[in-house]
């Protein structure tokens, strides 16, 4: 019953400094535990199992993750002062509760030292120069942030392009059914954001899909691009496996739209391509917009690059954005393909050939006007 209900049995022990006889330790263990969790117990058994999870995938894909997480600040009715302040900003709410006990278990991440600060539990990417990574804030830089008629508390930031997530803790009567106590994505100075949820819902599917392998992980910091999913694209052809994938990114100029996109080629088969290397020579794309219509968009090379594939060096993977003025129809999503060479571009060995992307559906926003 205690495994059932992911009671930490060494802590309660602690709790209950061993005073207790060995006969019926368990359930005086398992009272204690209900009784200062009560109305906490569903959010706990909950959040503690999606934690478990979090810790179990990290200490083989993500080490310096695990290590950034901080101690949590222990049960609600202590003298904390964080706790204290995490209630009243919360308001104890039956929503919250899962948020809570986030925090109960984990008070976010380490930021003392700038040696965790490129490890966001909630992603990274690097694009044209820019690295952004959002990491979850301990509860003494929790904040609210107004953005017109909303107040939002922010739990995870990237402190340089300021790409946030947030909870709705206030928002007017006719957005509060749909809005209200959802984690959004979002940023200081725009009106548009994404909503992700309630944070239980939100942080219990995250943690499953990292397990699943639906983010990639460099050097150790997990990838805000998926790999799967319905923002992607995945294609085998001639042994080239590629997967395109695209997030939507807030941007303090209210002006544009902004949108991410992440190209990865990986040479899986050098027998299925039949030749030692090959070159990549061209890209098409073909965007499609909310009234329908569409634009084609042709160039040589990614990012000012002819990437050589071959046994040796299998992969190339790179980040590109496109962006629309805000009074343009809104972008929905993109298909194309890559033009490649066998051998090299200097030196052909065979006919180019052509690597598809099927339709990458793009994250829209919720405009609030």
């Amino acid at each position: 019953m205690l495994r059932v209900n992911c009671v930490d049995i060494e802590a309660e022990k602690d709790y209950l400094n061993h005073k207790l006889p060995e006969t019926g330790k368990n359930k005086a263990i398992f009272a204690s535990w209900y009784g200062r969790y009560k109305d906490f117990a569903d959010s706990y058994r909950r959040m503690r199992r999606a934690m478990l999870k979090l810790k179990d995938w990290a200490a083989t894909n993500c080490p310096p993750l695990l290590q950034s997480l901080s101690p949590g600040l222990g049960w609600m009715g202590s003298e904390s002062i964080p706790v204290r302040e995490l209630l009243s900003v919360t308001s104890n709410s039956l929503e919250m509760r899962d948020f809570i006990i986030a925090y109960h278990l984990h008070d976010g991440q380490n930021r003392r030292s700038r040696r965790f600060e490129d490890y966001g539990l909630f992603g990274t990417y690097e694009c044209y120069g820019e690295f952004c990574s959002v990491l979850w804030l301990p509860s003494r830089m929790l904040q609210i942030m107004k953005f017109g008629s909303f107040n939002v508390l922010i739990f995870a930031l990237c402190p340089e392009s300021l790409n946030y997530l947030g909870i709705v803790v206030a928002c007017p009567e006719e957005f509060s059914k749909y809005t209200l106590n959802h984690v959004v994505e979002m940023q200081q100075g725009t009106c548009r954001y994404r909503d992700m949820g309630l944070f239980g819902d939100f942080f219990t599917s995250y943690v499953d899909r990292l397990v699943e392998g639906h983010y990639d992980v460099y050097d150790n910091r997990i990838s805000l691009m998926p790999n799967r999913g319905p923002n992607t694209s995945t294609s085998i052809v001639r042994g080239i496996k590629t997967t395109v994938s695209a997030m939507f990114c807030a941007q303090p100029a209210t002006s544009r739209r902004l949108y991410r996109y992440q190209v990865t080629f990986e040479l899986v088969s050098v027998e299925a391509l039949g030749y030692p290397s090959v070159q990549l020579k061209s890209r098409a794309w073909l965007m499609h917009y909310s009234n329908g219509q569409f634009t084609q968009t042709r160039g040589d090379g990614v990012v000012g690059s002819h990437p050589v594939l071959s046994e040796k060096e299998p992969y190339f993977r790179y980040c590109s954005l496109a962006q629309e003025e805000i009074d343009q129809e809104m972008l929905v999503g993109f298909e194309g393909d890559f033009t490649m060479v066998p051998g090299s571009l200097k030196k052909p060995l065979g006919p180019k050939f052509t690597l598809p992307v099927t339709h990458v559906v793009v994250p829209v926003p919720v405009e609030l006007m």
